[in-house]
């Protein structure tokens, strides 16, 4: 691969990435619940205040890098641990997302709705966008497509299945840790916009999956006809 080649692919990764991070800051500011993928590391931000969303999302991707190297065992390539920087990019720009965009987030509920509905399509947009150069991943998504690719899944419908485990992970956190627990009487972090990013943030990956592959994609040389010159 040339250098040419493999530096659009780490821009379209690192694009993506942005785009995720935007995805997720929407989903969490429209008040309706945060995303799926990050319901796990939103509910610990109400079981230990004052640590940032970004700082438990990284966390819980380094367990997912965890989750990959279990899978892949002696099929892991170390270069795969550059997630970890990564990683580091895709919480700080969530945070800096979260810190940068609350002002312009309408009161009304429709307009969180909206909101809601412009982070699903970020989310899945800046998944496709990870996936497509196949070079780096973030450890979430790197986990699904590690078990997609051994298992013989659906990237798609994985990334649904994932986004629902962690949904059900948060969920039972939530009850365990701050109903019984802290005994708050509630359940903190999921809502209905949770559940709405698990069941349409992996089918809007898969679309853009299939019409976004042509961003990496050498292009191909238009062959000449042949042309006869005249005698001079």
């Amino acid at each position: 691969m040339s250098h040419s080649g493999l530096l659009r692919r780490y821009l379209v990764f690192f694009a993506g990435v942005l785009c995720s991070a935007l995805g997720i800051s929407l989903i969490t500011l429209a008040g309706m619940g945060t995303s799926a993928v990050s319901s796990l590391a939103y509910v610990l931000t109400y079981v230990f205040p004052g640590v940032s969303l970004g700082t438990f999302t990284f966390l819980v991707n380094c367990v997912m890098l965890g989750g990959q190297i279990l899978v892949l065992r002696r099929k892991f390539q170390l270069i795969q641990l550059l997630q970890i920087p990564a990683t580091f990019v895709f919480s700080f720009c969530i945070d800096l997302w979260m810190s940068l965009l609350p002002g312009l987030v309408p009161q009304s509920y429709a307009g969180h709705w909206v909101v809601l509905l412009l982070g699903c399509t970020s989310l899945g947009f800046g998944v496709a966008l990870e996936v497509i150069p196949n070079v780096l991943i973030l450890p979430c998504e790197g986990f699904v497509r590690v078990c997609s690719q051994e298992f013989g899944w659906d990237f798609g419908k994985t990334k649904t299945g994932y986004d629902l485990t962690m949904v059900a992970a948060a969920t039972l956190l939530s009850l365990l840790a701050l109903v019984v627990l802290l005994d708050l009487g509630a359940i903190y972090g999921l809502r209905e916009g949770t559940v709405v990013c698990a069941l349409t943030v992996g089918f809007i990956s898969r679309f853009f999956c299939k019409r976004l592959a042509f961003l990496v994609k050498k292009p191909e040389q238009p062959q000449l006809s042949h042309v006869d010159v005249p005698a001079a």
